[in-house]
C-alpha cells in the first residue's frame, strides 16, 4: 500500500548532498543489495516516459521522495544534469520486500548518449543510501 506523506524538506538540502561527478563501478546484478532500481527499457528516445521501478531488498522501511538527479556520462566520469529541476515535495515509502514504481520523463533535449538515474532513499534510524540505473538515449 502507498503512503504519500507531505515532506517539508527544501531541494537545496538534497543538492548539498550530491556531488556533481562521481565514478563509480556498478556491481553485477546479483551482488546488489539494499535497494534496487530498474527501468522498463534501456534505450529510449528524448522526451519519453520511463517507468522506474524502486525494490527494497532491506529488512527495513525505506523513505524517498520524487527527486532524482539524471547524470549524463562524460570523459569516463557521471556529471549531474538535472540541477535546475523541481521536484513536488512528497515522502514516498517502501516496505522491506516491496516494489513501488513511478514515472519519470526524459527532457527532449537528451543527446544520444550514457545516462543514469541516481535516487536517494533514508530509512528510520539508520543512515541513507543512493541507488542508481542506467540506460542509453537512442537516436532517432
Amino acid at each position: 500500500m502507498r503512503r504519500l506523506v507531505p515532506l517539508l524538506v527544501t531541494l537545496g538540502l538534497f543538492a548539498q548532498a550530491c556531488d556533481d561527478d562521481q565514478p563509480e563501478p556498478k556491481p553485477p546484478p546479483e551482488e546488489r543489495r539494499g535497494v534496487v532500481l530498474s527501468l522498463d527499457r534501456s534505450t529510449p528516445h528524448a522526451g519519453e516516459t520511463l517507468e522506474l521501478t524502486v525494490e527494497n531488498r532491506t529488512r527495513t522501511r525505506l523513505e524517498y521522495g520524487l527527486a532524482y538527479q539524471l547524470e549524463q556520462r562524460k570523459d569516463g566520469r557521471w556529471v549531474w544534469i538535472n540541477k535546475d529541476a523541481a521536484f513536488a515535495l512528497i515522502l514516498k515509502v517502501v516496505e522491506p520486500g516491496k516494489r513501488e514504481r513511478e514515472d519519470i520523463l526524459l527532457p527532449d533535449d537528451l543527446r544520444p548518449d550514457r545516462y543514469r538515474i541516481v535516487k536517494s532513499f533514508t530509512a528510520p534510524a539508520a543512515q541513507g543510501l543512493d541507488a542508481s540505473v542506467e540506460f542509453t538515449v537512442a537516436s532517432r
